[in-house]
């Protein structure tokens, strides 16, 4: 996720008005950006720094009511997730209004000057990604499989399982137990290579009518709280003319693959969380986010 460097020495704004950057957009110069009314991380309301054929989406950030800095909020969990949430809900809000280059969470600066002078020194850059993502919004899409289902169906009309359980049925109990153990070796390698299929299908299918894709780290059943096993998560960079054949390719894939025992879910409109990464200067610290 694209991101500004963070001032290094932030205890030393300790009594500064700081400025939190949420994300950015395209603004021709002398732009009026009309924006819904939002109110930021300390309650200030969302407003814009205008700069150079751009402007920043930014509250202002100061010590909490409690008088707890900043940083020393996100050592408590509860706050940090409150935190990262209203973050996220902000650009939420926004992506209804215009394209917007998101920020990773905790992009503080001192001072609206030290906004403007980051959004003159990236230039090329930041506008080279907001081309990227101009006018598209981040969908994902989560495939999961409910094995019985899949293997029932693939038992049925394999040569190699029906063959094992023939012999099955006429094995004494020595034998059977060797086919058992075959039937299910062979049961669990059909239902990967079916799982595989459809995944490579599926992302082919899904990629065709988006800009981009990229693949993200499996859930287990403890976190995503299904008794399907999850077997793809993809995010996908979609144009908003595109986002109809999107969903009808969605459709599709349930007739074609839901029969084997594959169910989709698409969630979303995102930002472009996924397809905003590039670096933002030298010695950056990700610890820091």
């Amino acid at each position: 996720m694209l991101r500004f460097e963070q001032d290094e020495n932030r205890s030393a704004y300790a009594d500064v008005r700081r400025v939190y950057v949420y994300g950015i957009v395209r603004a021709e110069d002398g732009e009026e950006i009309s924006l819904p009314p939002l109110d930021g991380l300390s309650g200030f309301p969302v407003r814009t720094i205008p700069g150079n054929g751009m402007a920043a989406l930014v509250t202002s950030l100061e010590t909490s009511a409690a008088g707890v800095p900043f940083e020393e909020e996100l050592k408590d969990p509860g706050r940090a997730k409150s935190l990262i949430l209203d973050h996220h809900s902000v650009l939420q809000r926004l992506i209804g209004e215009r394209t917007v280059l998101p920020m990773r969470f905790g992009a503080l600066f001192a001072g609206d000057e030290k906004v403007s002078n980051a959004l003159d020194e990236h230039r090329h850059v930041l506008l080279e990604a907001l081309e990227r993502v101009e006018g598209a919004r981040e969908w994902g899409v989560k495939i999961y499989c409910d094995l019985s289902v899949l293997r029932s169906h693939l038992g049925e009309g394999s040569p190699a399982i029906l063959a094992a359980q023939g012999e099955l049925a006429a094995a004494k109990e020595g034998r059977a137990f060797f086919l058992h153990r075959r039937i299910a070796r062979l049961s669990e390698e059909e239902a990967d290579q079916a799982i595989a299929q459809c995944v490579e299908a599926s992302r082919q299918r899904l990629r065709a009518e988006a800009r981009a894709e990229t693949a993200m780290k499996l859930q287990s059943a403890d976190v995503h709280g299904r008794s399907d096993e999850m077997v793809w998560n993809g995010t996908l960079l979609v144009a908003k003319p595109a986002e109809k054949r999107f969903f009808a390719s969605v459709v599709e894939l349930t007739h074609i693959h839901g029969p084997r025992g594959f169910r989709y879910e698409p969630n979303g409109p995102w930002p472009p969380f996924s397809f905003a990464a590039c670096r933002l200067g030298e010695g950056e610290d990700d610890s820091a986010n």
